[in-house]
Formats: structure tokens, C-alpha cells, sequence
């Protein structure tokens, strides 16, 4: 079976270059996807299990190293970055490369034989984690890049009132109009900041910064927990399903 690869790189040209190398250089390697930020990569991996991520480390959304964080055992990684400073710590956690643009092919040629090699050993294990074993802040998505109808448009996660899971896709409500994203509410959730979002439901995320009241709902009856959420200045009205409805009580 031939070995699978995912390219994460937001500048066009580089990632088409790295993937004409690549394929000069490495036939045999089936590139699968490509990613041109952090949280398309996040869902992109999930999606096609890629053996291999080249990943871009300054990108938007979600850097390289968060992103490595939700990346399977057994994919290897390959850093590739025009800044250097987290090189010696990425192969003291035994990370299988550590790229620095630009790329020559004499370095990526010794990646490749690097990368064989680890192949035809025992996968790789999650050493990447170790590159966090010191960070103690953890760092929340900002904005999001979310579709609406053609139109690709950049989300500030702080403008957004709520998430609601919508099949495939995840709705993004904010006073400007709804989006789509292809990321799980669960994938989110780990991602925005827990002092301004809250889950209230195993389909919905609200804003807490939007939230005007809570109101019980009498028509839920006795049966349920029988708790909306109210948001300023909009007509709908949120359901919060007894699971998530301890941590509104006392708001």
C-alpha cells in the first residue's frame, strides 16, 4: 500500500512546491489532501488518516503545534517552518523531521529516507506531545474560516453567538449572518476558550458573552429540565438539554 501524505502550509506557492518535490523525489507517496490553516488541517487529518503531515508551523487559526496535538500515533510529522527555535526541542521528543525553509532537496531527500525507515520500524509514537510538556497557557482559536453559500469568509470567534451541529457541518451564528464549518462541535469545543463559550447542549454551544437570561420553559413539563437560553437582542430561543443544565443554575 502506498504511503499517504497531507500537506498543511497557508502560502500557496511553498505548499505547491513542497508537493512538486515531493513527488520528484518520492513517488511512491500519494498526497491526499492539502490544508491551508489549523483547524482545516485538524479535521482534515481525522478525515483522511494520512502515514505523513508536513506541517507548517505559523499558520492562522490553529499554529502547527497545537494542531500536532490532535494528530493519531500513528502519523508521522514532519515540521516544516521558516523559524527555527523549536527545532531542538522537536527531535530531543524524537519528532521524525524538522524542516527550515527553504526547502533543499538534498535535506528533504534525507527526510524521505528518514521517514522509510521509521515506516518499515513500530509507529511512531505521540512524541510531538512532549513539545507542550512546559506550556502551561493554553492558546484559543481567534477566528475561524467558515463558508456561506460560495463565499468564504473569515469568522471572529468573539462575534459569534452560538455553534449548532448541523449534519456534516457546524452552524456559525453570529449578528451578521450564519456559516458553515466542517469541524465537529466536539473538535470546537476543545479549542474556544471555556470563560466565554459553554456547551448547552450535545448540539450547541453559546456564547456566554451573549447570553441575556435563562428561562425555564413550563411547556417541557416535569419530565425535563426545562431550561432556554435567551440571547440579547435575538428572537431564538436555545434549548439546554439536563446534561449541561447544573452549570446554568445560577446564572
Amino acid at each position: 500500500m502506498m504511503p499517504t501524505a497531507l500537506l498543511v502550509e497557508d502560502e500557496p506557492l511553498l505548499r505547491a512546491e513542497l508537493a512538486d518535490q515531493l513527488r520528484g523525489l518520492w513517488p511512491e507517496l500519494q498526497i491526499a489532501g492539502h490544508a491551508e490553516n489549523g483547524i482545516d488541517a485538524v479535521a482534515r487529518i481525522d478525515a483522511l488518516k494520512p502515514d505523513i503531515v508536513f506541517l507548517d508551523i505559523q499558520m492562522p487559526g490553529l499554529n502547527g503545534l497545537e494542531v500536532a496535538r490532535h494528530i493519531p500515533e500513528s502519523c508521522q510529522v514532519v515540521f516544516v517552518t521558516a523559524y527555527a527555535e523549536h527545532a531542538l526541542a522537536a527531535f530531543d521528543a524524537g519528532a521524525s523531521d524538522y524542516l527550515v525553509k527553504p526547502l533543499t532537496t538534498t535535506r528533504l531527500l534525507r527526510t524521505i529516507r528518514r521517514l522509510k525507515s521509521r515506516a518499515v520500524a513500530n509507529p511512531p509514537p505521540a512524541v510531538w506531545e512532549k513539545l507542550f510538556e512546559r506550556d502551561t497557557a493554553p492558546v484559543y482559536l481567534k477566528w475561524i474560516k467558515a463558508s456561506s453559500g460560495n463565499t468564504v469568509r473569515l469568522v471572529m470567534v468573539s462575534e459569534v453567538l452560538y455553534f449548532q451541529s448541523d449534519e456534516k457541518y457546524t452552524r456559525v451564528v453570529t449578528e451578521k449572518g450564519d456559516a458553515l464549518i466542517r469541524l465537529p462541535l466536539k473538535t470546537l469545543l476543545e479549542q474556544l476558550d471555556p470563560q466565554q463559550f459553554a456547551q448547552i447542549h450535545r448540539s450547541a454551544i453559546v456564547n456566554l458573552q451573549a447570553v441575556d437570561r435563562i428561562e425555564r420553559n413550563e411547556s417541557e413539563g416535569r419530565g425535563g429540565a426545562g431550561l432556554e437560553v435567551i440571547l440579547k437582542g435575538r428572537a431564538e430561543r436555545l434549548a439546554v438539554s439536563e446534561a449541561f443544565t447544573r452549570q446554568f443554575r445560577q446564572m
